[in-house]
């Protein structure tokens, strides 16, 4: 018997077609999968609205006080003269860290060196290049208010 070429084709493309319409039929392996972390009631809701920091009397004038509002904000408030009370994101927005606080004067960040004004937040040293985000506080009488 002798084959053709066309014939020895034609023999290989049904072979290769046979061959993969038999591997998509088998059914796929299951894939490894992580269970998830939370469910969706163990989940902290988000953030918003008023939070009561506290006393305005636990943040001496020239110092800061960092409060972690959820796994995903902590405020960092500072206290630049009597009158004033600043809000701010404590991550830094270099690289996410968040601040230690404040430290001659400034805001500081332990992980890279950036330093930021205690009064706008601006970078003032560091490789941080843009300034930390404001948070809106209110004094009601000897209480603080983060609004968020």
């Amino acid at each position: 018997m002798n084959l053709d070429r066309r014939t020895a084709l034609t023999g290989a493309l049904a072979a290769t077609g046979t061959l993969t319409l038999a591997a998509c039929a088998a059914e796929p392996e299951v894939a490894a999968t992580t269970p998830p972390s939370a469910t969706v009631d163990q989940v902290e809701p988000a953030t918003s609205g008023e939070t009561l920091l506290g006393p305005t009397a636990e943040i001496m004038v020239g110092t800061g006080k960092k409060f972690e509002i959820s796994s995903a904000l902590t405020i960092l408030v500072t206290r630049p003269n009597q009158d004033t009370f600043r809000g701010f994101n404590a991550s830094c927005t270099h690289s996410g860290c968040i601040v230690t606080g404040v430290k001659d004067d400034q805001i500081a960040c332990g992980c890279h060196g950036a330093r930021f004004n205690t009064d706008s937040g601006e970078p003032e040293a560091g490789p941080a290049k843009s300034a930390l985000g404001k948070i809106l506080l209110e004094v009601r009488g000897a209480d603080l208010y983060a609004l968020i």
